[in-house]
């Protein structure tokens, strides 16, 4: 067998170090974007859990008033179920509640904070609109908006057999909550129900 000539030896040892350089290239640029990947899943965790926290704070403060009231507001539930409604779609309404600073259980308007603190944002007018369409200078980007819905009934039609739970004469309603920010889909808006009979 014929030995290959010196440069070709070395020719070929180039080509295999380089090829190894760009496999082991690859493996960090995968190991680097799982990174990022992981840090951005740990950042929306705290802001998903600071908007959880809104919707609960809401309902929390339901607890403490008088019923007769929400159940006063109740509507008929829409044909289409609450949560799949367009953002901003009646009988959706910006919670009306008047907002009071460090009190995340009132008002429409919040900034959550990357690390899931939660802050009424108290810059922004009563009654503007959470859609795409409103300048940045009104609404920021940064702030999440708060609707409310309360509708007659349970939130869906239920069997006979679960619907036989509810006391006869009893009244139950549904309040809703939803938490979204503006230019959000409506697959990224959170929703909560909470089921009170009068």
């Amino acid at each position: 067998m014929r030995a290959l000539p010196s440069s070709s030896r070395r020719g070929s040892g180039l080509l295999e170090v380089l090829i190894s350089m760009s496999v082991l290239a690859l493996a960090a640029v995968g190991a680097v974007m799982g990174m990022v990947a992981a840090t951005r899943d740990v950042k929306d965790g705290q802001v998903l859990q600071g908007r959880r926290m809104l919707l609960e704070a809401r309902v929390q403060r339901l607890w403490l008033a008088s019923k007769l009231e929400l159940a006063n507001q109740a509507v008929a539930r829409p044909a289409i179920y609450p949560s799949e409604l367009a953002l901003g779609a009646a009988p959706w309404q910006l919670d009306p509640s008047t907002p009071q600073a460090g009190d995340v259980g009132t008002g429409a308007y919040f900034r959550v904070r990357p690390t899931g603190q939660v802050e009424p944002a108290l810059d922004v007018p009563s009654g503007t609109p959470c859609d795409a369409t409103t300048p940045d200078t009104v609404l920021p980007r940064d702030v999440y908006c708060r609707e409310i819905l309360v509708t007659q009934g349970l939130p869906r039609d239920l069997p006979p057999t679960a619907q036989a739970m509810v006391p006869t004469g009893a009244l139950p309603f549904t309040f809703w909550t939803r938490a979204f920010r503006k230019g959000d889909s409506l697959e990224r808006a959170i929703v909560h129900s909470e089921v009170f009979v009068q």
